[in-house]
């Protein structure tokens, strides 16, 4: 299964404000992601609405995660940007075989065994544990500063 890119991005952007301090952009996520900045805002649009970021607007604004997301489930933040996880569509193929294939079965199977899995993992869980991991993670995505941010935060 391949998740869409705005899902994808969503997750990327999670983590990044996940690892944060202080407030950030959308445009320090978009550079650090090589995401395009109107294609990232809407995504982040999106994760406010949903309340897994607080969007601080005016002078001194930006992005923080808000803490409570680090316990939501991967399966549950995923849902809100993939519009189906339904793998196969036979309808719109008019398979002369639909009737007796269990194809379409087998790949929804699959499907809710995705989903499962990734609802035992919160984002808490996707983070870095050790500190080489954090500060080395830190470093690629130019929060050198911040490389302690789990013995401030964490």
């Amino acid at each position: 299964m391949q998740l869409n890119r705005q899902t994808d991005y969503a997750l990327r952007a999670l983590l990044f404000l996940a690892m944060q301090n202080d407030l950030c952009t959308i445009d320090d996520i978009a550079k650090r992601f090589l995401i395009a900045r109107e294609h990232l805002t809407k995504i982040i649009s999106r994760l406010a609405k949903l309340n897994y970021v607080i969007a601080l607007r005016g002078k001194g604004g930006g992005l923080k995660l808000n803490p409570k997301a680090l316990t939501v489930s991967l399966a549950k933040i995923i849902k809100h940007f993939e519009p189906t996880f339904q793998v196969i569509d036979c309808h719109q193929l008019e398979c002369p075989i639909r009737k007796l294939c269990r194809l379409k079965q087998i790949l929804n199977e699959a499907s809710t065994a995705f989903l499962n899995s990734l609802n035992q993992y919160t984002l808490q869980d996707i983070l870095p544990t050790r500190t080489t991991e954090k500060r080395h993670i830190a470093t690629m995505l130019g929060l050198a500063a911040k490389a302690n941010y789990d013995e401030a935060t964490h």
